[in-house]
């Protein structure tokens, strides 16, 4: 096992480096400029106050310095200072991860409790109408677009009845993390993350618990006189649970980068708002700390599912 995950990490590095390589070509030849978005089209500066300024942020440097300086300080992620809020743009990610893990999280196991046992329950109905009330349900939500949902739920369930809060994180002059008032502004940023889960997974489930069971390593675990409990836990879900698995090989990505619909419908402060904010100012630190530690993190994550495959299915090993 550790020699795979060593080999796999050093696997990763070529990617990492074309990542980088090609989101630092990608920012630099497109047509804003940040020293323009700095400064008000009416301000009265020279074009040796601009030169100072690109200067100051180091855009004057030839692109291959600017871009070995890149490479360099991403080793130590020190990816300098935003432009725009003069601080360290590592900093700036960090003090916004937790903000956007907790609605992730939270809404990435409420799909997968809800959702998978609703597509095993519509395996086993085929045909009946729980199974056909299932379908119909899972494919309207997954043809709802997230800010239609988003919206409605602010529209009736905040404003117009009340229940919940429009938006934010808590009550204003209230700061917690562990209250009533955080769980409460919880409720639909969750409930919009889940909403991915509970349209997609029934579906998936479904299709892959119907294949499982006309397999014959089935027909025989029935044969010898097993329990259908212990025939549908250990041979059939856990065999339709893979895809499942490969659906999660992207999830510290996920919960790295949040999700800029839902944080803007919600008013959500998490790195999803931070990097949308970010890409409007072309401000290339926290463009290119978020891009440098989200592809870091997505690789970690094909390699934990590497793992975990090897866990839920004893067929496959890693070497």
């Amino acid at each position: 096992m550790g020699r795979f995950i060593a080999r796999r990490l050093l696997q990763a590095i070529p990617t990492l480096f074309g990542i980088m390589l090609i989101s630092f070509i990608l920012l630099r030849v497109s047509p804003a400029d940040p020293v323009k978005l700095m400064v008000p089209s009416d301000a009265e500066l020279t074009e040796q106050d601009r030169e100072n300024l690109r200067e100051a942020l180091g855009l004057n440097k030839p692109l291959p310095v600017q871009f070995l300086d890149f490479v360099t300080q991403s080793a130590t992620l020190d990816f300098g200072k935003s432009f725009y809020y003069h601080r360290p743009a590592r900093d700036m990610i960090f003090e916004r991860v937790p903000n956007s893990i907790q609605p992730v999280l939270l809404g990435l196991l409420v799909g997968v409790l809800v959702g998978i046992p609703l597509g095993f329950i519509s395996a086993l109905n085929r045909g009946r109408r729980s199974d056909h009330a299932i379908r119909v349900s899972s494919t309207l939500l997954n043809a709802t677009p997230d800010f239609f949902l988003g919206l409605l739920f602010v529209l009736f369930l905040a404003i117009q009845l009340k229940w919940f809060p429009i938006g934010s994180m808590n009550v204003v002059g209230e700061d917690c993390v562990l209250c009533w008032d955080r769980v409460w502004h919880l409720v639909g940023p969750v409930l919009l993350y889940a909403n991915g889960g509970i349209a997609f997974y029934p579906r998936l489930i479904r299709t892959e618990v119907l294949e499982v069971l006309s397999q014959d390593f089935v027909r025989t675990a029935r044969s010898k006189g097993l329990r259908e409990r212990v025939v549908m836990s250990g041979h059939v879900l856990r065999n339709a649970l893979i895809p499942v698995v490969t659906n999660f090989g992207g999830i510290l990505t996920i919960i790295f980068a949040g999700n800029v619909i839902v944080e803007r419908v919600f008013n959500w402060p998490g790195l999803g708002r931070l990097f949308f904010d970010a890409l409007t100012q072309k401000d290339y630190p926290i463009i290119q700390a978020s891009l440098v530690m989200g592809a870091g993190l997505l690789l970690i994550s094909y390699i934990m599912r590497d793992i975990t495959y090897a866990l839920v299915d004893p067929r496959i090993k890693v070497r």
